[in-house]
């Protein structure tokens, strides 16, 4: 059993060193996960409004919901469809077939939680659908990936395998504590490229209140420093584009939080910088097979 999982381990350690060497130095897609430790904080539509605001400035824009609750992103854009990822990954369909686009032209990936579950059948099937994967990729300038809903090692393998990630709170105390425990958990994965954003804020003064008391802890406690990147104010226009399934960018453009979203595409578009390494699909299935391994080998 031991030499079985010394076996899958350095196959896998061949499989990232192999594919390190090639790739490419200046790659085009650039991958934002957004976590938070607790739920109703906003994940799912932050990751729907800033993709559509990116795609809105000019970008290609893919989103990936890797939210083990179906469906979640569809309903906020306002489609739906039977099929997705997760029948890729068992060989009913193919991965253009599950592609679905979007408002203002977003490529829409639903189903991700299957595909970091590792529910593949064959190698053979393995290898054509992160051929596929690589290509939808390589189409892409933008690719939000939604973390909401997945347990902490799901949000540990997609921070490891993203450019940057951004993790939410809202004023509400527990939400708070739940994002400092986010950061802690993720900081030996992400380390630096962890941003922290406080959405449904009453008033500025409170979100920097809020930033400054996250920094300092990361500061003092994990000896990490957090991007601030800004803040969303509380706004009733966002429950009723949830209601009426049209996201907020497109239903009500010139609301507070809207523009908020938009200001924040922007300065993503404006700062964007070449990254290079392996691309994000192939970085969270290394990291999948890689943890795989090391339960098989505990067993």
């Amino acid at each position: 059993m031991h030499d079985q999982a010394c076996e899958l381990r350095s196959l896998i350690a061949r499989r990232v060193s192999a594919a390190a060497e090639g790739s490419v130095k200046g790659r085009r897609c650039h991958t934002i996960a957004i976590a938070g430790g607790k739920g109703g904080v906003g994940k799912s539509v932050l990751a729907v409004n800033l993709a559509i605001a990116l795609a809105k400035q000019g970008s290609q824009v893919g989103l990936f919901d890797a939210s083990p609750h179906l469906g979640q992103v569809e309903m906020l854009c306002g489609i739906s469809r039977y099929w997705n990822l997760s029948h890729v990954t068992r060989g009913g369909r193919r991965l253009e077939q599950v592609v679905q686009k979007g408002p203002a032209g977003v490529h829409i990936l639903a189903g991700g939680s299957g595909l970091i579950q590792q529910d593949l059948v064959t190698s053979t099937q393995q290898q054509s659908l992160f051929a596929s994967l690589q290509s939808f990729e390589e189409n892409l300038d933008w690719l939000i990936v939604d973390g909401s809903g997945g347990t902490i090692e799901m949000v540990q393998r997609l921070a490891a395998a993203a450019d940057e990630l951004l993790i939410l709170s809202t004023p509400e105390p527990t939400a708070i504590v739940e994002a400092y425990a986010t950061v802690k958990s993720l900081a030996r994965v992400a380390g630096g490229r962890l941003g922290v954003l406080v959405n449904q804020s009453d008033s500025h003064s409170q979100s920097q209140q809020i930033l400054d008391r996250l920094q300092q802890a990361s500061q003092s406690f994990l000896h990490l420093d957090l991007h601030r990147i800004g803040s969303i104010a509380r706004d009733p226009h966002v429950v009723q584009s949830v209601h009426s399934r049209v996201p907020l960018i497109i239903q009500t453009p010139t609301c507070e939080s809207a523009v908020a979203v938009d200001e924040l595409a922007q300065r993503w578009n404006q700062t964007r910088w070449s990254v290079t390494g392996n691309q994000f699909f192939f970085r969270l299935w290394s990291h999948s097979e890689l943890a795989r391994a090391e339960s098989f080998s505990t067993t």
